[in-house]
């Protein structure tokens, strides 16, 4: 009896399209990404975000991700040398892809520079998959915080890195608890009694109508904080 075959492996021919990420200006990618938009030949297309900018970090590409998908653009997997960002990306179920040999004119490969040794290998987000009560703590001692669940009123989370909130946050946020001043807080639904970056911090009671409930990215501007709805 033959069998009824269970899958099937087929090598497709359409497009895949690599955006190279040269900023972590998520308003100004953001623009870009709006123009690309309006070429119909990117309406439901897949592509490979290769992070070239050195800052981006992994909270970033969550909202990267969530832009391009408003916009009908997919993303299917990343390309990068940054650690942060592969954990972050295998966590959210896109491909890693390896980096592509540089060719030069004579189509010979080039000898790739040694990279430098580091010291420590940056370590990977600590995510909390449950929701946080009120009076509750959440430390992420040793880097960034990501946070799949509400996180209710008088609940701490505090981080030495960077913070990235995928539900509603009604406690008090801390990053860059250390004295980091390049961390960054990523909130999908904004409705906090405080933020603070690098003991820079602002009180809400309750936030502006502008900020609350909307998708916020916080971070430090000439040692002030900057909200910016993405």
């Amino acid at each position: 009896m033959k069998k009824t075959p269970i899958i099937e492996v087929k090598i497709q021919t359409e497009a895949l399209y690599t955006l190279k990420i040269l900023s972590n200006n998520v308003d100004d990618i953001a623009i870009k990404i709006a123009d690309l938009a309006d070429d119909k030949v990117f309406n439901q297309a897949p592509v490979i975000l290769e992070i070239v900018n050195k800052h981006f970090q992994a909270n970033e590409l969550a909202v990267l991700v969530e832009i391009l998908g408003r916009n009908n653009i997919y993303v299917v997997g990343v390309r990068t040398n940054k650690q942060e960002i592969i954990d972050f990306a295998k966590f959210s179920g896109l491909a890693i892809f390896s980096e592509l040999p540089s060719v030069s004119k004579n189509k010979e490969l080039q000898q790739e520079p040694i990279p430098p040794i580091e010291n420590k290998a940056p370590l990977p987000p600590k995510i909390i998959n449950n929701q946080v009560r009120s009076s509750m703590q959440v430390l992420a001692k040793n880097g960034d915080l990501v946070l799949l669940d509400k996180v209710r009123a008088d609940a701490e989370i505090l981080a030495n890195g960077s913070i990235a909130a995928y539900k509603e946050v009604c406690g008090k946020v801390f990053a860059g608890i250390s004295g980091d001043k390049t961390a960054t807080i990523f909130i999908r639904s904004f409705n906090p009694q405080l933020v603070s970056i690098a003991g820079v911090y602002r009180q809400f009671n309750p936030p502006p109508t502008h900020l609350c409930n909307r998708q916020v990215m916080i971070d430090l501007t000439k040692g002030r904080l900057r909200f910016r709805v993405v």
